[in-house]
């Protein structure tokens, strides 16, 4: 590729919404799609401040609309929501007593001070007791009406939900967490029941204050911390989380899903393919072709390393898009994508290589 290829941007985004039936091959072509996250966009336009950003909704708000026009040009769809606002990532860990850190020019993440076994058994107790909406800090409701009132958007406090794994290392710290599995294995199996039923309590309590429904036709956890789990362990401690999550919110065979881990946590495939898991999007260590062999029935989203996607040349990203296509298959299972999100400061024009390698390589099915 000696020279970026001119392709109509908007007919790709188009043609792409026909491409993501699960293993149909009655589509143009592979589906492509990306996860632009707050890493991305603070990187990409212009910020006074991120705490403001993380802070007060009308300025996210602001901030995404300046992004998506800059996206529209660039590279033909808006992204980032513009009439609702996900407010808090971590919600949930947040209301069972971890504490949310920003610092400027960072993005945010959670803190514990969870110390000794002691603790974990007084968090068990203090949640048992714990009315979920009552908890929501006056601070957060205030922001909400100051957004319908002044702009007229929504704010949502729902922002999807941590897998067992991830939450247990917000709410107890990653080294409690994985000495606790091992000292302390009767504890931590009461904790995980006690995430697990607050867990369905959270999403279906925070889907209606929302949306005033409740969706039981599909449901995702991300799940980066799953890698630091041994099988034996993780089949005790998570597996049980994640199956009574799934009966609660995805309790069809056929409904979605999904696990995201971006991390190699290839050892934990077989236990989740036995647990329904039909859609995946897993660490770049994993290749395409084991994830194949270990869960047949699953939607690959993957599986382009992201930093690939970010310092690479045009070349080696239609490369990747080329052995991705290959070694999947064309059962229609493969959904192109980064192995994770999109990595912060990724040129735009390296996501037009990505759309135009997908757009030429990917039409291998009979439609």
């Amino acid at each position: 590729m000696t020279h970026e290829p001119s392709f109509d941007l908007q007919a790709f985004w188009r043609e792409n919404r026909q491409c993501f039936e699960p293993f149909s091959t009655r589509k143009p072509r592979v589906g492509l799609t990306w996860i632009l996250e707050d890493h991305f966009i603070t990187h990409l336009v212009p910020m006074e401040s991120t705490v403001r950003y993380y802070t007060d909704p009308g300025c996210t708000i602001d901030m995404h609309v300046q992004a998506n026009d800059l996206l529209e040009r660039e590279i033909g769809a808006r992204f980032y929501p513009e009439d609702v606002v996900y407010y808090i990532k971590g919600t949930l860990e947040i209301l069972l007593g971890a504490r949310r850190v920003i610092h400027e020019s960072n993005t945010p993440w959670i803190e514990s001070d969870v110390q000794t076994i002691d603790d974990v058994k007084a968090l068990i107790d203090r949640a048992a007791r714990l009315d979920l909406l009552s908890a929501v800090p006056d601070e957060w409701r205030r922001q909400k009406e100051t957004l319908r009132r002044e702009r007229g958007k929504t704010l949502y406090f729902g922002h999807g939900i941590s897998g067992p794994a991830t939450m247990a290392c917000n709410l107890l710290g990653t080294t409690n967490t994985c000495l606790f599995i091992m000292d302390q294995p009767d504890v931590m199996e009461a904790f995980f029941e006690m995430l697990a039923e607050k867990s369905v309590e959270f999403c279906a309590a925070f889907q209606m204050e929302d949306t005033g429904m409740v969706r039981r036709e599909g449901f995702g956890i991300n799940d980066d911390d799953c890698y630091l789990f041994p099988p034996r362990q993780y089949e005790r401690f998570c597996a049980p989380f994640v199956k009574k999550l799934f009966d609660a919110f995805a309790p069809a065979p056929h409904h979605p899903r999904r696990q995201h881990s971006d991390s190699a946590m290839g050892h934990l495939m077989g236990i989740l393919n036995d647990l329904g898991v039909n859609e995946v999007n897993f660490g770049p260590e994993i290749p395409i072709a084991d994830i194949r062999r270990a869960m047949p029935r699953a939607v690959i989203h993957g599986q382009m390393p992201p930093f690939t996607l970010r310092n690479g040349s045009p070349e080696d990203i239609l490369r990747r898009v080329r052995e991705d296509i290959d070694l999947a298959g064309h059962d229609g299972g493969l959904i192109e994508s980064p192995a994770g999100v999109v990595p912060e400061s990724t040129p735009l024009r390296n996501l037009r290589a990505y759309m135009w390698a997908v757009q030429e390589y990917g039409r291998i099915y009979t439609t």
